[in-house]
């Protein structure tokens, strides 16, 4: 209901009311005062004279005054007042939580990005409160999107070090005589290697976020897709100890951009490896039901706290900051799959009331008719 229009309606028509009743007691209330006095027999000189009027009645001195509280200029006066007390509440009403909003938003324009509205004015349930209410969803939003772009920047600087002081390292010791050249110029390789990946997933991340990226609407053989991802995931699982266990059953073909899925599909299980402890299974099983595939993967690890899980798949977010990433992983899989008119969901694996583990679902439809990014 549109409060603040109502309101505007009932305070003009009062107003309206108010000066019908006084015009009403100001020009009417004389003639039925007379009216209503007991009717007496006219003189006789009054019948016979047909000429006009007795003369009382054509000398206005002799005339009946109206009472005080039937003059026109009291009246007048009144209703001015009335009119005055209504604008100046309508006025204070409209301009108040204006006032406030203007303050809020010069707030925001100054940087103060955890500016929020009072509950004086969110608990209002009228335009005015929906507006508030609505301001401090965007001013949280906004402040959330400068948080994780700081976190961005402090993240991306950090990786990005980490492997560039390797390589001058590397490379000075490369310079001396004596030193086995081709072992370091293969480590500067590898370290070439994971600043490539680094930069690919920032990359795709701002592509799939700004909607630049097309997508392709091609058949996909999901199994072979997920026996390729899991080939290459399977070293980095050897090399820390832990297993991968593949469940697979046949599956009709999906539509969707194999370059999405498989980089979905791959920031998942290699999310699963390294939050799995060590010499522990990340299971990965893929299945059909009805005219939906779906991949399952899920570790053994510690799970995600109950507060972090609405954040699993918020850009730059990382539960635990023990872990090297600068939390694209599960974000780049959502809209990739998103992409593909899927769907996925995650959550803590229970048993007994305490975690046991945790797990990822993708589910991509059979009959998908459209690729679209959201």
């Amino acid at each position: 209901m549109q409060q603040l229009f109502w309101r505007f309606f009932l305070v003009f028509w009062a107003t309206l009311l108010i000066a019908i009743v006084m015009v009403r007691l100001t020009f009417i209330g004389v003639g039925d005062t007379q009216l209503q006095r007991p009717t007496v027999a006219p003189p006789l000189h009054a019948q016979l004279n047909l000429l006009g009027p007795p003369p009382s009645m054509r000398n206005p001195a002799h005339r009946p005054k109206p009472t005080f509280w039937r003059r026109p200029l009291l009246h007048l006066m009144l209703l001015l007042t009335a009119s005055l007390v209504f604008s100046w509440l309508l006025a204070r009403y409209i301009a108040l939580p204006i006032r406030q909003l203007k303050q809020a938003l010069a707030d925001l324009a100054s940087n103060s990005w955890q500016t929020q509205l009072a509950p004086s004015l969110t608990l209002r349930r009228d335009e005015f409160g929906s507006l508030s209410r609505n301001f401090n969803q965007m001013a949280a939003k906004a402040a959330e999107a400068i948080a994780s772009q700081r976190r961005l920047l402090h993240d991306v600087s950090h990786e990005l070090r980490s492997p560039l002081a390797r390589m001058q390292i590397l490379t000075g010791l490369a310079q001396q005589p004596n030193t086995a050249a081709p072992l370091l110029l293969q480590k500067i390789e590898q370290e070439v290697i994971k600043l490539d990946a680094l930069v690919a997933q920032i990359l795709t991340f701002s592509q799939l976020d700004n909607g630049s990226f097309q997508a392709e609407h091609i058949d996909i053989n999901l199994t072979e897709l997920v026996v390729s991802v899991c080939e290459d995931a399977q070293l980095e699982a050897n090399d820390s100890s832990k297993l991968l266990a593949l469940q697979l059953t046949p599956v009709a073909e999906v539509k969707g951009d194999p370059s999405l899925i498989y980089s979905a599909i791959e920031n998942v299980i290699r999310n699963a490896i390294k939050y799995t402890p060590v010499n522990t299974s990340v299971s990965v099983h893929l299945q059909q039901y009805g005219r939906q595939v779906m991949l399952t993967v899920s570790d053994q690890g510690a799970g995600i706290a109950a507060q972090h899980l609405p954040k699993l798949f918020t850009p730059f977010f990382r539960a635990q900051s023990t872990h090297t990433g600068i939390g694209l992983g599960l974000s780049i899989a959502k809209r990739a799959v998103e992409a593909c008119n899927g769907n996925i969901i995650a959550g803590n694996i229970m048993q007994d009331g305490a975690i046991k583990g945790f797990n990822v679902v993708i589910s991509l439809p059979i009959d998908s008719s459209k690729v679209q990014l959201n």
